[in-house]
Formats: structure tokens, sequence, C-alpha cells
């Protein structure tokens, strides 16, 4: 037997459905909030808006690393010889910045392809045209 239209609901039971719908879009927004939320999701975003001030923040936080350490290691050796001791700091000072220095040219060259390709895209979105003028 099949019914024609369902039975009204009482207040409470729409006051009860309402209250399920609402737990249910308060779980869904609760989870997406978390997952936009997250350190891990701010970070990503603000390392991509930011590239260029997070490479310079992490270069001066290095700097002030090496130059901390090597602070350190020059009062420590005051009384030695100058000669050995500016040995072991160029040594030193090799050791550390040679890595650095390579990591920091690369996401340098990253950084300007991504916007030398950006600029191209641009380029020929405005002029269609572009690849006939240059027929060499």
């Amino acid at each position: 037997m099949a019914r024609s239209s369902p039975e009204p609901l009482t207040p409470k039971q729409q006051a009860l459905r309402d209250i399920e719908d609402a737990r249910a879009s308060l779980a869904r927004h609760t989870a997406l909030a978390v997952t936009e939320w997250s350190p891990r999701a701010v970070l990503a975003r603000s390392f991509e808006r930011h590239t260029a001030l997070w490479i310079g923040g992490t270069a001066l936080a290095g700097l002030a690393l090496v130059r901390f350490a090597w602070a350190s290691s020059s009062a420590q050796n005051g009384a030695s010889t100058k000669s050995t001791s500016s040995n072991r700091s160029r040594s030193l000072r090799a050791l550390l910045i040679g890595p650095v220095i390579a990591l920091a040219r690369k996401s340098a060259m990253g950084y300007a392809s991504s916007l030398f390709e950006s600029y191209l895209r641009r380029q020929r979105q405005v002029s269609p045209n572009a690849s006939s003028r240059t027929s060499v």
C-alpha cells in the first residue's frame, strides 16, 4: 500500500530533523576548517604567496646562525695562533656556506624561471601572433 502524501511532522519531530541537519552541516564545515587551517596547509599557502620573503628570511637566519657559531668559536680560540685559527675558520666557513649557496641558487633559479614562464604566458595571451613576428 502506497501512501499518497507523507504525514505532517509534529513540531518536535521537525525540530529534531532540523537539529540533525545542523549537526551534519557543522560536521562538514568543521572538517573543512580543520584541513584548511592545519599548520601544514597554512605554511604551504604562505610559502606559495611569499616565496621571496621565505627565502630571504631563511638566508638571514642562516647568516645569523653562522655568525653566532663563528663568534663563539673565535672567543674560545683567542689564545691560539692566528694562522691556525684563521685557516680553521676559513675551512669551516667554506663547509657551511657551500651547501647554503647551492641551495639558495637552486631555489632562486626555480623562482626566477617560474616568473619568466608566467611572463611569457601573459605575453602570448596579449599578442597571439607573437610567434609569427619572430621568424628567424
